[in-house]
């Protein structure tokens, strides 16, 4: 199995190999494995399981990642690389691993307990970790210009509203992330006042559309 800080490194050196060869990082259905089963086998299951190859790279929330290794499973893949997913705490406590270790779908009040480790502007600090507070902001005005020149002037606004709907402050001071349903309503505060996420995965909704007061799809 690898360790976590191995698999925190793979990306890093993924990029790397890119930049120094010019050839892109082969795909994960190099990874695969099933009995009888060729490349275009696995690059068909993938499909099924949600990773078009070739196709864009959809990013994917915590629990749609799982969701799909777990598809890949079911299917009778293993992995050449032994990497099992639930075993890295960033994804063991999502719904998908915990449902798996229980036998059985979480309730409600289960779901909506769970540590919500999305969004960075709830992320403690370490102290002597040299991270700023403003490199967790993670909201802009609606609309606001992404121009680099304006992000000073998009973060300050944004700082101020955060804290006006309940994210630590300052940030990073506290040495715990909110549950899902907390998050949840600190993140329609935000939405109400006219500011939009940096990036969609950073929502609760996004990631767990089930959670009470997720608009309904």
């Amino acid at each position: 199995m690898l360790r976590k800080s191995t698999l925190m490194a793979l990306p890093l050196l993924t990029t790397a190999v890119f930049l120094l060869t010019g050839c892109p990082p082969a795909p994960d259905l190099t990874q695969w494995q099933r009995p009888d089963t060729d490349i275009d086998g696995v690059r068909i299951a993938m499909g099924k399981c949600g990773v078009q190859l070739p196709g864009p790279d959809i990013p994917k929330t915590n629990n749609e990642s799982v969701l799909y290794y777990q598809c890949m499973e079911n299917m009778g893949f293993t992995r050449k690389d032994g990497f099992e997913i639930c075993s890295i705490r960033v994804y063991h406590d999502t719904p998908a691993c915990l449902e798996q270790e229980q036998g059985h779908p979480l309730s409600q009040s289960q779901l909506e307990a769970l540590p919500f480790v999305a969004d960075s502007g709830f992320h403690p600090i370490k102290p002597d970790s040299g991270i700023s507070p403003y490199s967790l902001i993670t909201w802009r005005k609606k609309g606001a210009s992404l121009h680099f020149s304006h992000k000073v002037e998009n973060d300050k606004q944004a700082l101020a509203v955060m804290y006006q709907c309940g994210y630590p402050q300052p940030l990073g001071s506290v040495p715990y992330v909110p549950t899902l349903r907390k998050a949840a309503d600190v993140q329609k505060c935000m939405l109400d006042k006219g500011f939009e996420p940096k990036y969609e995965l950073n929502l609760v909704c996004r990631n767990y559309p089930k959670v009470t007061g997720c608009p309904k799809t």
